[in-house]
């Protein structure tokens, strides 16, 4: 056992310089703190990132803790895997394309006892990303915006079997990570100095969701699951560390003259109130069938008492899942999982009172290999994000993920004859 966590731990370390470089390329991750990254496992992306009623002994499902008790005597799952996104951004007269590459998720499970469940593992929260330019005729200028950085999530929780239809849970978050922004006025008439300014947001502190889910079994073959997750509006301890200065160029270099201000301040992040319904369906293990439906109040989102003008967002998604013949000796494709999952948000980002909406569509396999206890699992996910009216940008993506999950075996006493 000791040697197991030992290794979890170990793996939690390492895979954190990795998460700190995932990166996001759109300008609207300049808002509030950043791109949410929302569902991030491929399984569960496949399905529209249906997640809140999802309960399965092979996999780990870090959004609804009560979920957790939901494996076998003496397993031991571990999750990890990447994910790849090309974006195409345009506006009425120009277009560019991105792609960013990271690692995706990080986890692990086991049972503790019969009715009590465990989880711990590290997530992406949120990610900046951006470059901006633009010309000032007036005086002769050019004004460049630029932002990097992200916020992690670990987490460590737990789920109680109350009754055989009953179970809860409950996931302590530690959010942390750094957020850049910059902000460059570079004159074409070399007489006047250049300014720029840099504001640095670090981040850590913790907050806590709490998960329900309610199993019915409506026949022999046949079950429905329905799960609940919320959160409180949480304070999170920030610092800001803010320096405006004038320089000039020698070469490409950029040699700083006059501080006009360099100040680090203490205050905290309000993140807001969250509650997700989801709904599940499943017959045997041939079909399932999921559907989800949440809120955040952004609107109530501050950052030293500042508001971004965000909105209250608003998600729905529901996919199916489909497995020929699960236990198929000769066929190895009927014994995969095919899924299909659609999704449309109302996203917090809101201008001239037009709030931006984001709509998808998934597909996904599971390929099981029960040799060695694996599972990869794949998904391919199309989407499109914002509007080119009203001089805005409008995003198109192709996102790719895969996953591999391991299910191990603890506590097991050998044998001898």
């Amino acid at each position: 056992m000791n040697r197991i966590l030992s290794l979890a731990l170990f793996l939690l370390v390492v895979v954190n310089s990795s998460f700190a470089q995932v990166g996001a390329s759109s300008p609207y991750s300049r808002f509030g703190l950043g791109d949410l990254q929302g569902t991030v496992f491929p399984e569960y992306n496949a399905l529209g990132g249906g997640v809140t009623a999802l309960s399965n002994a092979y996999s780990i499902n870090p959004y609804n803790p009560a979920t957790y008790n939901s494996f076998g005597t003496n397993s031991f799952l571990l999750s990890t895997g990447g994910m790849h996104k090309t974006t195409k951004m345009k506006n009425v007269s120009e277009s560019q394309i991105t792609n960013n590459t990271s690692f995706s998720h990080l986890t692990i499970a086991f049972p503790v006892s019969k009715k009590i469940g465990a989880s711990i593992g590290m997530l992406p929260y949120s990610n900046i990303g951006y470059e901006l330019n633009s010309r000032n005729d007036e005086y002769n200028s050019d004004l460049m915006y630029s932002g990097d950085g992200g916020v992690s999530k670990v987490y460590f929780g737990g789920a109680y079997q109350l009754s055989e239809e009953i179970s809860v849970g409950a996931n302590a978050a530690y959010l942390f990570g750094g957020l850049n922004r910059r902000k460059k006025v570079v004159h074409s008439d070399e007489s006047f100095l250049n300014s720029r300014s840099n504001s640095k947001i670090n981040l850590q502190g913790y907050y806590y969701e709490i998960g329900v889910l309610y199993k019915k079994d409506l026949s022999e073959n046949k079950g429905l699951t329905v799960g609940v997750t919320a959160n409180n509006n949480s304070e999170i301890r920030v610092k800001r560390s803010e320096i405006i200065e004038t320089f000039e160029y020698s070469g490409v270099f950029e040699l700083p003259k006059d501080t006009f201000e360099n100040i680090t301040e203490w205050g905290y992040v309000v993140l807001p109130q969250y509650i997700s319904v989801g709904l599940t369906y499943r017959e045997g293990k041939k079909l399932l069938l999921v559907a989800d439906y949440s809120l955040q109040n952004w609107a109530e989102y501050r950052l030293f008492n500042e508001s971004d003008n965000l909105n209250n967002s608003m998600r729905i998604s529901g996919g199916i899942e489909y497995t020929p013949e699960y236990n198929s000796v000769t066929k190895y494709y009927k014994r995969m999982q095919y899924r299909l999952g659609t999704a449309y948000c109302n996203t917090p980002l809101q201008f001239d009172n037009n709030q931006l909406t984001e709509k998808s569509i998934s597909i996904g396999v599971g390929i099981p290999v029960k040799r060695s206890r694996t599972k990869y699992d794949l998904s391919v996910t199309l989407g499109e994000r914002g509007t080119t009216d009203n001089n805005l940008i409008k995003e198109q993506f192709i996102r790719f993920g895969l996953s591999v999950s391991y299910d191990g075996i603890w506590f097991v006493k050998r044998k001898y004859d």
